[in-house]
């Protein structure tokens, strides 16, 4: 897959593509996607496959269902992540939701679309896959064009790594606020705008986690 391509695939495609390989990796990527219920459905794997041979994704050979072209990549990451992104954009209009992956091979983001499909579309591999993750935030958060309150949620979990949670949200009056955590655990602090999004990425790092700014 080259940078400018990008592939629309259903569930039960995405299904089909973690079947090919076990694993933490897999295991990991398959809740992400919120995809774990649907883990045992033959039907529904059986599905993805057969739809992926009709569109050019796969080809059968000596009875084995072989991926190709760009689900053969995407396969390939989702098999030997190490690092992954689940990332909501929130505005009073829309909220964006993707996921990223991220593996040593390669990385992509994904797109959920709404109506049970995704788009996926590669990211170059010389960024880390959080940079991205925070330059989508600051696109939104940034935009004075755009409706407030608007929030940044991030979700970063990384093999044999402690998930770090972070939501960067600014209010109706421009007020920035940084929420760190989940449920009981969760601290939120204000923050000024020009350090926001440096606080954020802190909250964020597997080996740094920080706590609220003081």
């Amino acid at each position: 897959m080259t940078t400018t391509d990008a592939l629309q695939l259903t569930e039960h495609e995405i299904l089909a593509l973690l079947a090919f390989n076990d694993g933490e990796p897999t295991v990991l990527t398959r809740d992400i996607f919120r995809l774990t219920p649907q883990a045992d459905n033959e039907q529904l794997t059986k599905a993805g496959m057969t739809t992926l041979l009709v569109r050019d994704l796969a080809v059968l050979s000596d009875g084995d269902l072989v991926v190709k072209g760009p689900a053969e990549f995407l396969t390939a990451v989702m098999a030997t992540a190490g690092e992954w992104l689940e990332i909501a954009l929130v505005t009073p209009e829309k909220n964006h939701v993707m996921f990223v992956v991220g593996s040593a091979g390669g990385a992509f983001v994904a797109n959920v679309n709404g109506d049970g499909t995704h788009g996926f579309s590669p990211l170059k591999n010389d960024r880390p896959i959080l940079a991205f993750g925070l330059d989508a935030a600051a696109t939104y958060l940034q935009d004075p064009q755009r409706q407030r309150p608007v929030a940044a949620h991030i979700k970063h979990h990384g093999l044999d790594a402690t998930p770090r949670t972070a939501n960067l949200m600014v209010d109706e009056s421009g007020i920035w606020h940084l929420a760190i955590g989940e449920g009981d655990s969760m601290t939120r602090t204000e923050v000024a705008e020009p350090e926001a999004l440096d606080h954020f990425r802190k909250a964020l790092d597997l080996d740094e986690g920080t706590a609220a700014p003081q």
